[in-house]
């Protein structure tokens, strides 16, 4: 029996053995083929994201803007409203939205230009191919570069709201910057300015911002993490 059972574990490992070495070895070339593939499919994944983000803020920010009720307003002070601040005309017909995007001219930052203002675009024509808004309703986007600077963000955000009348800002997303800018936003125009970013992580920005006294009303993050959530889930894992 046990010659049998010696005799049995060595056909076994010849065998094994053979299949081994019969197996090919993988050329290195698969790999570097599969690096670029998977990296588009993330990609598209990020892409498609992004896509179905955009749409439905756009979709809050109508609602709220134009078909919302008109004493909902910020009144953080008396300021008389200029005429330009009225997105549609006398008429109700022509309707514009003005929206002012800050961010820096540089791809060296994830939120750039470059990058950001094609998708507010596609994200445009994805909410008029739905007709989840009225076809009279149009937008003008306002890109200003600022550097990721705290100091021009402030002066971009003036010259935006000052010489070219907008009345929403998206970005800036540094945070000095976004600080800055959504510091003010409340007292621009007669009734304030909403600011929306994906940026504002840290511990200040996630603090209640539903009246004047707050220091960052009229910003709204769109983030899903921040350095809180992040240092509550790292606790948490450890805990475990």
């Amino acid at each position: 029996m046990q010659i049998s059972q010696t005799n049995s574990q060595r056909q076994i490992g010849k065998q094994n053995d053979t299949e081994s070495a019969s197996a090919k070895p993988r050329p290195a070339s698969l790999d570097l083929i599969e690096v670029p593939v998977a990296r588009e499919v993330v990609n598209s994944i990020q892409i498609s994201r992004r896509a179905c983000l955009f749409p439905m803020l756009f979709l809050l920010f109508l609602i709220g803007l134009v078909f919302g009720p008109q004493d909902c307003v910020a009144d953080c002070r008396e300021e008389p409203a200029r005429d330009c601040e009225a997105i549609c005309d006398a008429s109700g017909r022509n309707c514009t939205i003005r929206a002012l995007v800050l961010l820096p001219d540089d791809n060296m930052y994830q939120a750039s230009l470059p990058r950001v203002l094609p998708i507010l675009k596609v994200a445009e024509q994805q909410i008029r191919s739905k007709s989840l808004i009225p076809p009279h309703i149009d937008f003008e986007w306002l890109a200003h570069d600022t550097k990721c600077d705290a100091s021009l963000g402030v002066i971009k955000a003036m010259d935006g709201i000052i010489k070219q009348c907008a009345q929403v800002i998206f970005g800036p997303v540094c945070d000095y910057s976004l600080a800055a800018v959504s510091r003010i936003t409340k007292y621009f125009n007669s009734q304030g300015t909403p600011l929306i970013s994906v940026g504002g992580s840290t511990y200040d920005f996630e603090q209640k911002k539903t009246d004047c006294n707050d220091e960052f009303y009229m910003l709204l993050r769109t983030g899903m993490l921040s350095f809180e959530t992040i240092s509550e889930l790292t606790i948490n894992v450890m805990k475990r």
